[in-house]
């Protein structure tokens, strides 16, 4: 077994094992709330239920199994990012009648937790996709990409030092490997393009 199929596994693990607690604590809100115990504790316990809950369905898709015959749709993957980041970032799926293989999708998860570390004042992600190619335009106030990290994507550059905040980089990197996808960027002072495409489609051009 590969180091990244076991890392997928390892994820997939904590996620499964994650919900299950935090669906109980749901249930214990709900009947909070039905019993009109309503108070800013609880509903501060609510919202960051809310927010743990989008995070593990995120990293679901980010770094668990990705299995090919699976898809998922625009308006799934919408919702997801959707509930994940709702603060300085905006992610907006442009195709929701569209759907992505589960692996093209764990991409572009990959590719916008990329883009978050990118982007230190927010800005706005728009997705749009043709058959297996995803692309992405990114608006933002300012654009602050580490070079080292996206060097280390495109081209599979050294990192000097590895941390915790940063391993969406080198799982993108993986990712793209195994699923035979490349990628390019172009970041600006305030904008960037995003394209992951196929290997073969990218010989034909």
């Amino acid at each position: 077994m590969s180091a990244p199929d076991l890392s997928a596994l390892v994820s997939a693990r904590f996620c499964h094992d994650l919900i299950s607690p935090l669906g109980a604590i749901g249930n214990g809100l709900e009947l909070l709330q039905m019993t009109g115990s309503g108070s800013p504790e609880v509903d501060l316990i609510s919202d960051s239920l809310t927010n743990a809950l989008a995070k593990v369905r995120f990293f679901r898709v980010a770094f668990g199994p990705a299995d090919p015959e699976t898809r998922v749709t625009m308006e799934e993957a919408g919702e997801i990012t959707g509930a994940m980041f709702n603060g300085r970032l905006t992610v907006a799926w442009m195709d929701l009648d569209a759907s992505l293989p589960r692996p093209v999708a764990r991409l572009a998860f990959l590719a916008i937790l990329c883009l978050e570390k990118s982007l230190p004042m927010g800005g706005l992600v728009r997705v749009s996709t043709a058959e297996d190619t995803v692309s992405m335009h990114v608006e933002s106030r300012r654009i602050g990409a580490p070079a080292e990290l996206w060097a280390h994507v495109t081209d599979g550059a050294e990192i000097p030092e590895l941390r915790s905040d940063c391993v969406q980089f080198p799982a993108l990197r993986e990712a793209l490997l195994s699923t035979g996808h490349g990628l390019e960027a172009q970041f600006g002072e305030a904008d960037a393009e995003l394209s992951l495409t196929p290997r073969a489609q990218e010989h034909a051009a």
